[in-house]
């Protein structure tokens, strides 16, 4: 690249949310764009085919393969944060569930102080981006022809269905679509593929403007800093072939790095908490109290049951069966290798919220220890995790060495009402795994155990096997606040052309997966910054 090159807009980060915005500012052929990946291109062919996942994610290559620090409710265990690195970020090593969330969290941020992010002013943005070609659509909330794949899977597993029909024995209603007028009940996920191959933010976004001249892509690109003159970002400094380069901002910078490296690059820069900053040596730019501060995750326990005959999915990530998957998969893109693993779920609304789900299920015909690892025993896995935590944890500098990794506290189970809603995320998936015809195929619960009854022991099990379920959120949270760290354009406070769009934006956790929600904050970031 050449250095005397002044961009409109340099995008760092090239996951869910920089693909968006780097195809969308791009369209104008006046700007000039560039967009700076850490990672790679994205080029492997795991990453495409849906039950590769197993193999890109906690791989070097495609994830972050970051950690907490120890939770001590959580028996002070370091919990696995994996983060997408390359080209599509976590879009290219998630689940691939089609989760908007619900209408009360946009609304909510709108009476934060967020005019514009109430649910009606975000829908246009999710239709945008959606291409769906499912069978049983709303057509008033759902987009065909737009960019990201979303389908109806061309492979589900017998037990996946048999887990919806025992949710609707258990008194749960069935949903056929979770993201149109109503989210509660069990169902079927529709996933981002198109045509049972992954559709990343990369395939989707970036791939069909790849040739557009005034577009420059740079992967394997290391942020180190920002580079400043009082309140305007004057370029970005990064390291790429072992040489440290700069990128020269004419317009506006956007961070993009996602709730995990868009606040450690803020606070590199010398922007966030001064007293954080100078400890480790950095000149304190902008006193920005906020900047890594509200970290929000989705907690996630795992029921488990084991299968009386061998009819699940265990061992599919290796030996015979997955040589097989593979092979049927490059053959005609059917059979479990086009699984994303979560193929059925739903969402609950507890004793403790009546009135809309507090509790999101992830089905699995297999059975899955921590850190999502298959246990090669054959059985079934429900997922239930808390939508709305009150937890609020935070990323902070380990050091001043831009290659060393933040410090990532969740602070999980650390306020009041969240083990109540582990409790009841438990409770249910085992409601559900008692009920036929679910139950017929089952030999007997595996975790936490059929003879384990007593609150001593199930809150013990929620505190020795939660984990996260991978969506951290809100650590440059939008709002008028003091400890905003953007306003309702995502524009840092303080500075004239320096924005964050990613999930660190959101001043709360949405009640769903959060990939969708990404794309759809740069969609409408991008919309606003087109027009000026």
């Amino acid at each position: 690249m050449n250095s005397d090159t002044a961009f409109d807009y340099i995008i760092i980060g090239g996951g869910s949310s920089g693909c968006v915005l780097a195809n969308r500012l791009s369209a104008d052929p006046a700007a000039r764009v560039l967009l700076l990946e850490a990672g790679a291109a994205g080029r492997s062919p795991f990453i495409h085919m849906p039950a590769g996942i197993s193999r890109v994610k906690d791989n070097p290559k495609t994830d972050w393969m970051f950690t907490t620090t120890p939770q001590p409710e959580l028996h002070d265990r370091r919990i696995g944060v994996p983060r997408g690195r390359g080209l599509g970020g976590s879009s290219a090593i998630n689940a691939m569930v089609y989760i908007r969330g619900q209408r009360e969290d946009y609304d909510g941020w709108r009476d934060l102080g967020n005019p514009g992010w109430g649910y009606d002013d975000v829908l246009p943005y999710f239709i945008r981006s959606e291409g769906n070609s499912g069978a049983i659509l709303d057509p008033g909330f759902h987009g065909l022809n737009g960019p990201l794949g979303v389908e109806d899977r061309v492979y589900t597993h017998p037990l996946s269905d048999l887990f919806v029909e025992s949710g609707i024995a258990a008194g749960l209603d069935h949903n056929r679509d979770f993201n149109g007028a109503n989210q509660a009940g069990v169902g079927r996920y529709q996933v981002t593929q198109k045509n049972a191959r992954r559709s990343t933010a990369a395939v989707a976004y970036l791939n069909p403007v790849m040739s557009r001249p005034n577009l420059t892509i740079e992967t394997g690109a290391r942020v180190l800093k920002l580079l400043t003159s009082g309140s305007r970002v004057t370029g970005v400094s990064y390291r790429q072939n072992r040489q440290i380069r700069q990128a020269i901002a004419a317009g506006r910078v956007i961070l993009s790095a996602g709730a995990i490296q868009s606040p450690q690059i803020l606070l590199l820069s010398g922007i966030g908490p001064a007293d954080e900053v100078a400890a480790h040596g950095i000149t304190p730019i902008a006193d920005l109290k906020g900047v890594g501060k509200n970290l929000m995750d989705h907690l996630n326990l795992s029921v488990l049951a084991k299968t009386r005959d061998p009819i699940s999915l265990a061992g599919i990530g290796g030996g015979t069966k997955a040589i097989r998957a593979l092979v049927q998969y490059l053959w005609n893109r059917t059979g479990p290798g086009a699984t994303n693993g979560a193929e059925a779920g739903g969402f609950y609304a507890s004793p403790l919220s009546p009135t809309r789900p507090d509790i999101q299920f992830h089905f699995v015909p297999l059975m899955l220890g921590i850190g999502m690892q298959d246990l090669n025993i054959h059985g079934v896995t429900i997922h239930a995790c808390n939508l709305r935590p009150t937890d609020r944890g935070e990323v902070t500098l380990a050091s001043a060495d831009p290659y060393a990794a933040p410090l990532i506290d969740n602070r999980f189970l650390q306020t009041d009402g969240n083990m109540a809603v582990m409790r009841e995320g438990l409770a249910s998936a085992r409601m559900i795994l008692a009920a036929r015809p679910l139950a017929s195929v089952l030999a007997g619960e595996y975790l936490p155990g059929d003879g384990i009854t007593d609150k001593a022991r199930l809150d013990d099990f929620i505190r020795a096997n939660s984990e996260t379920e991978y969506h951290p959120s809100g650590t440059c949270k939008m709002g008028p606040d003091e400890m905003a760290v953007v306003d309702s354009n995502l524009r840092v406070h303080g500075f004239e052309n320096l924005s964050v769009v990613d999930a660190s934006i959101m001043p709360r956790l949405t009640s769903g997966n959060t990939n969708a929600p990404c794309m759809m904050i740069a969609e409408k970031a991008a919309e606003v910054m087109l027009k000026g």
